[in-house]
């Protein structure tokens, strides 16, 4: 898991360092040349709640979750990121992995959480606090021990099952390990004094999904806490509700958002 950490920092670093300087020349008194350069390491961090699941398990009972996460403002240029959240599934009937089976109970539940690093290609002021922000980047995901419970699903179609026996099914429940990654872009801007709106958009590819022998079969998750349908889970959408704590006190003029 380390390695794939390691290579989403450092290719988003080598980005990073790759971007030209961008600022606000607006700023009295300041000269472009001063405007450009970061006036502190550490200038603050974002801590976000994302609202969409909150708002599909409206619409959507089957469904249920959360995730927050937490971004460290570097230079207002680069951000590393932490996400911990929870989701399950009702997924009953939808299990389809090698033969449908429409009277299937398939649950799965668990923690999930992301580490990455993106990179703010919006203009800087680095004499203010608090700027809205462009940004994009790169993730891992892990959802690490997540419960799946699989029932009624059969094993064959029954053509061969002889006519007096059942057909055989499957049950199972247990734990599971998945890992993906994911390549993102996003917006971010005050609304109101600390207080922020975000969207981000997300293309994810799934890197691993444990398996459990069966004799002559295998379990194959559909979905996965955080990463969601194998099938139709490669976009997904974050929309933040943010508060910004700044740890950069500037001049009288850093106290303005914009």
């Amino acid at each position: 898991m380390s390695r794939y950490i390691w290579r989403i920092i450092s290719a988003c670093l080598l980005l990073a360092l790759s971007l030209p300087a961008h600022s606000d020349d607006s700023h009295a008194g300041k000269s472009r040349k001063a405007s450009e350069k970061p006036q502190t390491v550490l200038y603050g961090c974002y801590v976000d709640v994302d609202v969409m699941d909150p708002i599909i398990h409206i619409f959507d009972d089957t469904r249920n979750g959360f995730d927050a996460s937490l971004e460290v403002d570097l230079f207002h240029r680069i951000y590393p990121t932490f996400v911990l959240g929870y989701q399950s599934y009702d997924a009953s009937g939808k299990y389809d992995y090698p033969i449908p089976a429409e009277d299937a109970s398939y649950m799965v539940d668990g923690l999930y959480f992301k580490v990455g690093l993106s990179v703010n290609i919006w203009k800087r002021d680095y004499f203010k606090k608090l700027n809205p922000i462009s940004y994009f980047g790169l993730n891992f995901g892990c959802a690490p021990n997540f419960d799946a419970k699989i029932g009624g699903y059969p094993i064959d179609n029954g053509y061969w099952t002889p006519k007096n026996e059942a057909v055989p099914m499957l049950s199972y429940e247990g734990k599971n390990l998945a890992r993906w990654g994911e390549a993102f872009v996003g917006m971010k801007a005050p609304v109101a004094g600390h207080f922020c709106l975000g969207v981000e958009v997300m293309f994810k590819a799934l890197l691993y999904s444990k398996v459990k022998d069966e004799t002559a079969y295998k379990i194959h998750h559909s979905y996965v806490p955080g990463y969601g349908s194998e099938k139709n889970g490669r976009w997904g959408f974050r929309y933040t509700l943010s508060y910004y704590f700044s740890f950069y006190k500037g001049n009288s003029t850093a106290d303005e958002t914009y």
